[in-house]
């Protein structure tokens, strides 16, 4: 029997949540450029908690700040035992430059990271290599330079 192809990021699919439809056009517009071809967009929690019922993410991207909440309320509901939509999810926290003193409280949610805002290819994906399901073939940081860098 032959093993199964690894999952490679245009097998994955993306939850994305940030309130600014800007921000998540240049986010998707990253995502895709790495080949994460199906990427899903949510402007709160409450379309968050649809889209993860009804496309099944391999993972979430949400930004801290969401507008009446913050993307660590919306990682609690997920996570919320018997009730939470996504307990296993691997989650991304998003958050704007001197983040460090989240990193505490974002990790008692159940992120597996914080990425820096703005995202760009290489903290991107050195932030998802080591907590997707291995293994997950990422496209390698090393070769993108500074090619695709955004801002967000």
């Amino acid at each position: 029997m032959i093993a199964p192809l690894p999952p490679s990021p245009d097998r994955l699919t993306v939850l994305l949540v940030d309130d600014s439809r800007p921000v998540r056009a240049v986010i998707r517009t990253l995502l895709n450029g790495l080949g994460f071809a199906r990427v899903f967009e949510a402007a709160d929690g409450d379309e968050a908690l649809v889209l993860t019922h009804t496309c099944r993410p391999d993972f979430a991207l949400i930004d801290y700040d969401l507008g009446l909440a913050t993307g660590l309320d919306l990682a609690r509901r997920l996570r919320a035992p018997g009730t939470g939509a996504a307990p296993d999810l691997p989650l991304f926290l998003l958050a704007a430059d001197g983040f460090a003193h989240l990193a505490r409280g974002a990790a008692a949610a159940g992120f597996a990271a914080v990425l820096p805002k703005p995202v760009n290819p290489q903290t991107l994906l050195a932030g998802l290599a080591g907590c997707l399901p291995a293994p997950t073939v990422l496209p390698a940081a090393s070769l993108l330079g500074s090619a695709g860098a955004s801002r967000s």
